[in-house]
């Protein structure tokens, strides 16, 4: 029998970063709002699993009017420019819901003029992977700029669209571009890609995990048929929570209900939709988003004042001995990936090799780097203010013109004091 005693550590688990600025790209554009916090724990949301549930008729949380779930999903479309949106567990359950539709065409009424093909981007998220592995699709990728920049061209979605025709004699089932990829933080070229798809009659999907909630994102404007989102990532909310959002094109097929009934008992599931599980999350994260969405819909209007943090803390870090921003320039997004040759130095020297550098800030006060890592970073300023963007980059100036002189590296460290410094921002 298990013994009580040895399980009380899973009752007193604590957060050692609670207080610490986060720097993690995965997790700045989640973070919730303190008076949201508040208001989740005065208002009891937090007590139980299934806290939007109490009043659900119909038996699908998308449905609910108290609170009101089914108005919040239609501003969710129409703030990113949709007619129809559901919640899903996570944006990967709603590219799944894509892949799934799509196969369902493909097989079904699309069976002569298209193949069980996706054209991704070749740094798409390991989710669209899955997704189009789980539905029985194959992934073609058009090539990248390579180092340093690593940049996606439209013409060469074109250029695969028409391989595949000459190969197969269809066109792909589906288009899917990542909005923004999440190994360099570049923005790809959504809208043209969006075009080529339109031409050619091609659906097409955005995934917009690392974008829709911090920037200005309108399916409209990409020619999309589909649009990803991740809440917990992008949203200002608690995980996993998702959103897929359609046009009323492609509606009636992405969310249909379910039309089976059981061999024995006769049971009908008819609210139910087989492409999100049924019933998505009824919990926490839904009432969470809900809670930040007009925190969202206005930190989105200051997005210009988000870029000009990013390419001011570029400029400073590379103010040290090659330092170098991989990915394109100007930058258009807030997750950031550094070369970072004087941190590898050091982690060579370094007793804590490569993890020293993810401690050493984490000592400062600073949490998100990828431990164990230090000849390439990747992070986030996302929401900081000045202060606390300043605080992180003295933090990497002053690690790194440390260990320089202590291990006698002869790097160079440039003054980082500039006009700037006083005005707060550019």
């Amino acid at each position: 029998m298990m013994k009580i005693k040895g399980l009380q550590r899973y009752g007193q688990l604590k957060n050692p970063y609670r207080k610490a600025i986060i720097i993690n790209p995965i997790m700045t554009g989640g973070l919730v709002p303190e008076k949201v916090q508040q208001r989740l724990f005065e208002e009891g949301w937090t007590k139980i699993g299934y806290s939007v549930c109490f009043d659900c008729l119909e038996g699908r949380s998308s449905l609910i009017s108290k609170p009101p779930v089914r108005q919040f999903l239609n501003d969710v479309a129409e703030f990113f420019g949709g007619d129809r949106a559901e919640h899903t567990f996570g944006c990967r359950a709603a590219q799944f819901a894509v892949m799934k539709t799509m196969k369902n065409f493909v097989e079904n009424e699309g069976s002569k003029d298209y193949a069980k093909v996706v054209i991704t981007d070749p740094l798409c998220h390991y989710t669209t992977g899955i997704a189009a592995e789980a539905t029985g699709f194959r992934l073609v990728e058009p090539p990248h700029t390579g180092y340093p920049e690593y940049k996606v061209n439209a013409e060469g979605f074109q250029q695969k669209i028409e391989e595949i025709k000459k190969d197969t004699g269809k066109l792909p089932g589906l288009v899917a571009v990542t909005h923004v990829e999440p190994y360099y933080g570049n923005l790809n070229p959504v809208e043209e890609v969006g075009k080529i798809a339109e031409e050619y009659n091609v659906p097409y999907m955005v995934n917009a995990a690392y974008t829709a909630g911090v920037m200005p994102v309108d399916m409209r404007t990409f020619h999309a048929d589909f649009l990803t989102v991740s809440a917990h990532k992008s949203m200002a909310s608690l995980g996993p929570l998702g959103f897929l959002v359609t046009n009323y094109g492609w509606a009636k097929r992405t969310f249909q209900t379910s039309k089976m009934t059981t061999g024995w008992s006769g049971r009908a599931f008819g609210k139910k939709i087989p492409n999100i599980f049924g019933c998505s999350v009824g919990g926490i994260p839904l009432i969470s988003a809900m809670s930040s969405f007009p925190h969202v819909v206005e930190r989105v209007q200051r997005w210009e004042e988000e870029l000009e943090k990013i390419r001011w803390f570029i400029r400073q870090m590379e103010k040290l001995d090659d330092i170098m921003l991989l990915g394109e320039r100007p930058h258009k997004h807030h997750l950031l990936h550094f070369e970072t040759p004087i941190f590898w130095e050091i982690s060579k020297r370094h007793k804590r090799r490569g993890f020293f550098l993810a401690e050493e800030m984490i000592k400062r006060g600073i949490v998100g780097l990828h431990r164990g890592l230090s000849k390439h970073i990747k992070l986030s300023l996302y929401g900081l203010e000045w202060e606390e963007v300043k605080k992180v980059r003295d933090a990497f100036h002053e690690i790194a013109e440390d260990f320089s002189k202590k291990l006698n590296l002869g790097y160079a460290v440039t003054d980082v004091t500039d006009e700037h410094d006083e005005e707060g921002g550019e």
